[in-house]
């Protein structure tokens, strides 16, 4: 046996030694007819018990085992698909957490291009409204999301002008931006009725 070969002098012994080999190989319907007659042949099926181990098991038992394993390899991938894809029965509305901006004395003018970095924007309807935050339900996502709800906690002197708490009111439409976790304002959150506000919207995101 050679170095380079050491594998086709083995095969070469392999082929010699088949009784079979001369034969021509059988066609896909003759091996399911041999298939199946071994499948059906129950003389020659050993007698199972748990003294013969696995040893004395006939193809049906192999075949009933490895059906078994499919099924149950099959549940398990079910399973996961189940887990990891589709909302959960029973569980509540997502939400994105924004928090209202601290006011700046400086603004630049609102154009698409500043719009276009924040990395949330969308239109909801007001919800609820406290003190401490308003809820809105997200109906439109621009950037960002999506979720079903965006909840808004306020800071002291954190609101944009444009959007104060006393301005708000349930069941109206804004728009909000935020970058950073942040509301912002200067012209770029308020209310959806403002023509020139919607039309800057429809720029930046088309």
């Amino acid at each position: 046996m050679t170095d380079h070969a050491p594998d086709e002098e083995l095969l070469t012994r392999l082929r010699a030694a088949d009784p079979a080999s001369s034969l021509p190989p059988a066609g896909r319907e003759r091996v399911a007819q041999l298939l199946e007659a071994a499948m059906s042949d129950t003389a020659t099926r050993p007698h199972e018990s748990r003294e013969n181990g696995t040893h004395g098991r006939s193809p049906l038992t192999w075949l009933v085992a490895a059906a078994a394993v499919v099924l149950i390899a099959g549940a398990g991938v079910f399973g996961l698909v189940q887990r990891d894809h589709g909302p959960t029965p029973g569980a509540g509305p997502s939400v994105t957490q924004l928090r209202a901006s601290r006011v700046s004395g400086m603004c630049v003018i609102p154009n698409t291009h500043v719009l276009r970095l924040q990395t949330v924007a969308f239109r909801g309807t007001l919800v609820t409204l406290t003190e401490r935050a308003a809820t809105f339900r997200a109906t439109h996502w621009y950037a960002g999301g999506p979720t079903d709800e965006v909840t808004v906690q306020f800071v002291p002197g954190g609101l944009p002008e444009t959007l104060q708490a006393r301005s708000l009111a349930v069941g109206h439409d804004y728009l909000v931006a935020a970058g950073d976790g942040f509301v912002r304002g200067c012209g770029l959150t308020g209310p959806a009725s403002s023509p020139k506000l919607l039309r800057l919207y429809d720029q930046a995101f088309g």
